[in-house]
């Protein structure tokens, strides 16, 4: 049965074929097939010129990879050749790719580099409506080229949850369409949490193998995949543990889906082959990629959420409550084959009380790094770029004022050399000026260290012991003051086992984790380089 977008490719085609309407909104749920569907209708129907490519902007890395390689196969094209991807350390790309599945992040980068998007003839922003930050940049970068220098460039927004009225008039002249999908009926139960004997909260993984076990006891599950949507990788693996010990459960295997996960780990868990599963995932399951078989949701209702911390000065993950949105979102995943139910782990009242949608991140984040971009390209690209939303006026003196005292902005609010100079970092400005500052202290190996470990994913898996239960394993040493100085020597460690998965695991160092600490340390040492600064010799290695 042919997906339910193709019921509307002619009119995508034949609206993008139109010079008056160069722009496009397209609202489909989830599992109407738009991610893949859309980028093959524009570039069959000749609508690019010769060479030219379509790049499809998604929110995560996951959905990138997966959805590259499945357009890849329905093409029948080696992945990297007419379709590819690429993502933060990978690039599966080639000069034949037309089709190129990039993350947010990456296209943002890019565009320092390539501010006209020479070489594109089409920019698909996918799932708009999670509203992250570098999406929001990266559509207003977009448009500013197609109003400034690029007519003939092609804008199409796409979103399960679309409302079109605001990003119509910011993309006018624009179309609207909408794809109704096939959806069922999603029978929405609620299962409060618990209280145990000592008073203390059920753990939500308790509460979601119960939920669990109720579906299998009553037989509601039998048919299919069960969806638990948990907020992070911890949650998850306390989730799989719970699960695999109980009885009622022994028909599924548990598995884990979240983006920490390798690649061969990520495909397993959406597998449509083997035994019925229990799929614990975090929210990137919530629109970014279609599960097959789902009959079941049992949601958490929680999510890590970027926001700004004003006690540190920077963004950081929380975990927070979901929308009221999200959570009808995640709901419908259980209705895609036929009636399906959804247990929530919380109250009817609490989903009165909840936010009817999430905050965009322009709205949460600090903008400092943003707000850098946005001068870089206004003084080198000479670009005028409107934000889609504009942001509070507090948050953009916060960041005005933060870009001053590192020197990146002079008195009048124009970029400096210094400002120039951390925009070709990959880095918050903070850590970017870091960078700048150690190469004078010959010192740039170890801040590149500091800066990839701050930016990224934590390395160690343990928490920290107590004195009488310490071992080798753990990387703390009397005096230190913070979790930092043992993710240093967890990477090190790390490194000197070649992030061999078996053996970090054994010391509690996440190898994913650590491997990309070490890619990014690297990827900004390359950067020093080639900006002209001095690169100290690495002090750890034992060569030197």
């Amino acid at each position: 049965m042919p997906l339910p977008i193709f019921e509307i490719r002619d009119a995508i085609t034949n609206r993008l074929r139109d010079p008056g309407t160069p722009n496009l909104l397209l609202k489909a749920p989830t599992g109407s097939g738009k991610s893949t569907q859309v980028p093959q209708f524009i570039l069959d129907a000749g609508l690019l010129a010769d060479g030219d490519d379509i790049v499809v902007l998604q929110p995560r890395r996951i959905a990138a990879r997966m959805l590259a390689r499945r357009v890849a196969q329905e093409r029948s094209v080696r992945l990297g050749d007419e379709v590819g991807y690429q993502v933060r350390f990978e690039n599966h790309t080639s000069r034949s790719t037309r089709i190129r599945f990039v993350t947010e992040g990456v296209l943002l980068r890019q565009l320092l580099q390539n501010p006209d998007l020479k070489g594109t003839g089409c920019v698909i922003i996918d799932e708009f409506h999670e509203r992250h930050l570098d999406g929001d940049l990266a559509l207003a970068w977009s448009r500013a080229v197609q109003m400034e220098r690029r007519a003939d460039l092609k804008i199409v927004v796409m979103s399960a949850t679309l409302a079109p009225g605001p990003l119509a008039d910011f993309l006018d002249p624009c179309e609207t369409l909408e794809s109704e999908g096939r959806t069922f009926p999603v029978d929405i139960r609620y299962q409060p949490p618990g209280v145990l004997r000592n008073r203390e909260p059920e753990p939500v993984w308790d509460q979601a193998t119960r939920a669990c076990e109720t579906l299998a006891q009553s037989g509601e599950a039998d048919r299919g995949n069960i969806l638990v949507f948990m907020p992070g990788a911890y949650e998850i693996s306390k989730t799989l543990a719970a699960l695999g010990a109980s009885r009622a459960l022994r028909p599924w295997k548990p598995v884990a889906l979240h983006g920490q996960l390798s690649p061969a780990d990520q495909d397993a868990a959406v597998s449509p082959d083997g035994p019925p599963r229990i799929i614990v995932a975090t929210n990137v399951a919530e629109t970014s990629l279609t599960i097959e078989g789902v009959r079941a949701v049992v949601d958490s209702g929680l999510a890590r959420v970027a926001a700004y911390d004003p006690r540190r000065g920077i963004n950081t993950l929380t975990i927070e409550k979901i929308s009221q949105a999200s959570a009808e979102q995640r709901a419908g995943r259980a209705g895609r084959l036929g009636p399906g139910i959804a247990i929530r782990l919380w109250t009817q009242a609490d989903q009165t009380r909840r936010e009817p949608q999430t905050a965009p991140e322009v709205h949460r984040l600090e903008l400092s790094e943003a707000l850098l971009a946005l001068k870089t390209a206004a003084t080198d690209s000479r670009l005028t770029i409107d934000w889609f939303e504009p942001p509070k006026p507090a948050a953009l003196d916060r960041a005005r004022s933060l870009l001053h005292s590192l020197d990146a902005l002079d008195t009048d609010d124009r970029i400096t050399p210094t400002g120039r100079a951390m925009a070709g970092f990959p880095a918050h400005p903070r850590l970017a000026r870091l960078l700048l500052a150690s190469a004078d202290l010959h010192c740039l190996h170890e801040a590149a260290t500091c800066a990839a470990i701050a930016q990224g994913r934590g390395i160690l898996v343990r928490q920290r012991s107590s004195p009488a239960t310490r071992q080798k394993t753990d990387f703390w040493e009397p005096g230190d003051v913070t979790e930092f100085q043992a993710s240093l020597r967890a990477l090190q460690h790390a490194e000197n086992m070649r992030f061999d998965l078996g053996a970090c695991s054994d010391y509690g160092i996440h190898a994913r984790s650590a491997r990309e600490a070490a890619q990014m340390r690297d990827q900004l040492l390359r950067l020093a380089e080639r900006s002209g600064l001095h690169v100290n010799t690495d002090p750890a290695d034992p060569e030197n």
